[in-house]
């Protein structure tokens, strides 16, 4: 009887020592979940947080880079920009309010950028407008430029310190996610030994934790991929006589917006130019240098100007912004199709040369060359023109291209050399992006291809192709 005593005895300290560890891993596997699913939503708050961020800064910038623009040349197609930027500010401080309600966290911080924001663009952007039609002299002072910059100086650095502070927190938070999955996982272990079926249904329901973690993680790609594509043209125009071909290939998915770039539209009756370039670094900075350089150019569109002097007008533009030390290169061709004959004017401004692929012959680079742009203020520029025939074409590309990495800078045309004369626009821009490709290995950086072909009739010319028909020296420094 006393052996039957001790032996319930010691049933019951097992039964009630295995209920007790089930219970505390099923308590602990419970919070665990529970931490997860609180670190998920964090995830996508924090991911609002930075999205609402980033535009509200976005649209400030383009304020001022449009009205700085309209400011120096008293041309109301400088204020584009700025008028865009007007309508969806206040839909942009909404979603900052909001994002910042949800998130809960650095609300002093995203005060000051609001009021920051506002003060630019509520007090000194109509004010300024308001000056430059009453006593334009008076809005080119310096003291005026010096405070329009001053205030979006100060919406930046609010905006970089948000991004730090945000993007610090979601470190540590998920350093901290990772560390407790760890621990969880030995705990998890334990309680599988005694309590299968309880273990199988919170396995289920982590799953769909994780599931939701990932679905967040697309959802902040697909964000920073609809941001990057904003700084893209959202359709090619069609050239009578001409097939083009882009290839645009980032170098990290999920990395923010900036770096390559390339656009095309019409100038005129018969005539459209196409750019691409490189914005020196990445992220929010390097997008709003884009954002600039595209409307910086586009708004020239509606006058009658060379790339040289296209290219010069930026330079100016950028000046006369605190880009902190951010330059750009870009390849800015003008074409004109007319009574069936394709001539092309182009100018690089430290932009690797383009490529000429004739229908007969050897391609070769075209002989543009000039300093980057946003460092000096006195830039000189070789401007070239080539005369297309009939199965002509021209690829212009980024350094991604030329310089994928360590090693010597490659050759492009060497790519095109294999091909046979008349190769078409896509063929052109496929055997650029294979050779971009070679070796095979991770991609370091964009990549920015457009093709060009000539493809109407016309005379054969008899002389050389590509004509220098303006070239001035380059100053030290220039690509």
């Amino acid at each position: 009887m006393q052996r039957i005593r001790g032996l319930s005895a010691r049933i019951a300290l097992a039964v009630g020592a295995g209920a007790v560890l089930v219970g505390l891993g099923v308590s602990l596997l419970l919070i665990n979940t529970v931490k997860l699913h609180h670190s998920a939503s964090a995830t996508t708050r924090s991911d609002a947080y930075l999205v609402a961020v980033i535009s509200l800064e976005r649209y400030v910038v383009d304020a001022e880079t449009g009205l700085r623009g309209y400011v120096i040349t008293g041309r109301p197609v400088f204020l584009q920009p700025t008028r865009a930027a007007q309508k969806g500010y206040a839909g942009a401080r909404a979603a900052l309010a909001r994002a910042v309600v949800a998130d809960g966290g650095f609300a002093a911080a995203a005060s000051r950028l609001e009021r920051a924001a506002d003060a630019y663009m509520h007090g000194y952007l109509p004010r300024t407008l308001n000056l430059v039609a009453s006593d334009r002299s008076a809005s080119r002072t310096l003291q005026t430029t010096i405070d329009g910059k001053r205030m979006v100086d100060a919406v930046r650095a609010t905006t970089a310190t948000l991004e730090s502070l945000v993007s610090a927190r979601e470190r540590a938070r998920q350093h901290a996610a990772g560390t407790e999955a760890s621990h969880s996982t030995v705990e998890a272990i334990v309680v599988l030994v005694l309590l299968t079926l309880a273990t199988a249904l919170l396995g289920v329901f982590l799953g769909h934790l994780v599931i939701s973690r990932e679905r967040a993680r697309r959802r902040s790609e697909r964000t920073v991929e609809v941001l990057r594509q904003s700084l893209l043209p959202t359709a090619l125009p069609t050239i009578p006589g001409c097939e083009m071909a882009v290839r645009f290939l980032p170098a990290q998915a999920g990395e923010l917006v900036g770096g390559d770039f390339y656009d095309a539209f019409a100038v005129s009756d018969g005539r459209w130019a196409i750019i691409v370039g490189d914005v020196c670094g990445k992220g929010a900075e390097a997008a709003a240098v884009t954002a600039m350089a595209r409307w910086t150019l586009r708004s020239l569109a509606s006058w009658s100007v060379r790339p040289d002097e296209a290219l010069r007008f930026l330079n100016r533009a950028m000046l006369g912004e605190d880009l902190d030390g951010r330059f750009i290169t870009v390849a800015y061709m003008l074409l004109t199709v007319e009574d069936g004959v394709a001539r092309v004017s182009l100018a690089c401004g430290g932009h690797p040369p383009p490529i000429l692929v004739p229908a007969s012959g050897e391609p070769r680079a075209v002989p543009a060359r000039g300093a980057v742009l946003g460092i000096w203020p006195d830039i000189r520029l070789q401007t070239t023109e080539v005369a297309l025939a009939h199965g002509d074409a021209i690829v212009l590309y980024t350094d991604g291209v030329s310089d994928p990495g360590p090693g010597p800078e490659r050759e492009p045309a060497e790519a095109l050399r294999d091909h046979p004369g008349g190769a078409d626009a896509e063929q052109l821009a496929d055997a650029l992006e294979r050779y971009a490709g070679q070796p095979a290995q991770a991609q370091r950086d964009d990549i920015a291809i457009v093709a060009v072909q000539f493809t109407g009739s016309g005379p054969q010319p008899q002389t050389e192709r590509a004509s220098v028909s303006h070239a001035e020296g380059l100053p030290s420094g220039s690509a």
